[in-house]
């Protein structure tokens, strides 16, 4: 049962996980280029960690991990 209550768990945050470190990335890779463009590393950064998210999420639901 606490397997069940961990891979819900996991595969209700993998969305938000990727947009956090999807913006994260954004934000270290947007300092070294230039700084003046931060905000649109961030937007892009969060959309490729949302896709990345998307992706991890149907793959690991397809798996059949979920209740």
């Amino acid at each position: 049962m606490k397997r069940i209550k961990y891979a819900k768990s996991l595969i209700d945050s993998l969305i938000p996980m990727g947009l956090i470190v999807g913006c994260a990335i954004g934000a270290i890779v947007g300092v070294f280029l230039k700084p003046s463009i931060l905000i649109f590393t961030i937007s892009v950064g969060s959309g490729a960690g949302y896709l990345f998210g998307i992706i991890a999420y149907v793959i690991y639901g397809k798996r059949g991990h979920h209740s």
